[in-house]
């Protein structure tokens, strides 16, 4: 099992070009036409703040946080 230090030095360049991918998708988006309203008022971008947010607050669970927030929590068919 790797320590801290170890699994940081592993994922390190992924996490690094995963972040600025997102970035640029956001950036992509808010330079499109309607872009920066489409930013402010759309549920998903509210999804992705939500999740960013998570990551930020640094507690454990993160990913499955970040999985609930991006569920549907719609009932089923019966």
């Amino acid at each position: 099992m790797r320590d801290a230090q170890e699994t940081l030095d592993a994922y390190y360049f992924e996490m690094r070009w995963r972040t600025l991918s997102l970035a640029a998708d956001l950036d992509r988006i808010e330079r499109a036409e309607g872009g920066p309203a489409k930013l402010s008022a759309d549920p998903r971008v509210a999804k992705l703040r939500e999740a960013f947010d998570v990551l930020l607050k640094g507690k454990g669970n993160r990913a499955e946080q970040v999985q609930m927030i991006f569920s549907d929590k719609t009932p089923g068919p019966k």
